[in-house]
């Protein structure tokens, strides 16, 4: 509670003026204390705390049983080594290889006229090839060298030519091995 001390009389004996009586004030701050402890429970009591939030991950549904998936024609695919320097060194390989076996093999680098070209004009063979809606497959294999902004720059164009069945793998085909040996690149 608040109150007010006044002092006891200040005028001296014997003089005749008297001063002004002066006040002191004094506030007792014992009910601010009990108001914020009252605040400062309802505030513990009533608050709620945010729930613990996940991402929410899409997982394949199981499969009951082991379905084994028809092997890919080799001809419906296309493999893209990425390499140093930016450059992508991209074959395809023929159903059946054997002695006489040519292997197309170029490099390009990440640009619109590198890679996405390949994939158009490879998804355009693929469609005249097989009349079914077979789409491309492309297999993206980073050899050592290669930089994580290079698997995201392949990634970013498979989502621009619509390329809906890719896969990241390692390089351990032989003919990755044949490739590597040729362009002089390690392959571990």
């Amino acid at each position: 509670m608040a109150e007010m001390n006044v002092p006891e009389s200040g005028a001296k004996k014997g003089k005749k003026k008297a001063r002004s009586k002066k006040m002191s004030t004094r506030v007792d701050l014992t009910a601010m204390v009990d108001l914020g402890f009252l605040l400062i429970t309802f505030f513990m009591l009533a608050t709620t705390f945010n729930k613990p939030k996940t991402m929410e991950v899409n997982k394949p549904a199981k499969q009951k049983e082991d379905v084994e998936e028809p092997p890919i024609k080799m001809s419906k695919t296309v493999n893209f080594l990425l390499g140093n320097n930016n450059l992508v060194y991209w074959y395809v390989s023929p159903d059946e290889i054997n002695a006489d076996t040519k292997l197309e093999l170029d490099s390009v680098d990440y640009s619109a006229n590198g890679v996405r070209q390949i994939i158009k004009r490879r998804i355009k063979e693929v469609h005249e090839m097989w009349t079914d809606t077979t789409n491309l497959f492309v297999m993206i294999k980073p050899l050592p060298g290669s930089k994580y902004k290079n698997i995201v720059d392949i990634l970013d164009e498979m989502t621009i030519n619509n390329v809906r069945t890719y896969a990241i793998l390692k390089p351990n085909d032989p003919v990755d091995s044949l490739v590597c040996l040729k362009i002089g690149q390690s392959r571990k």
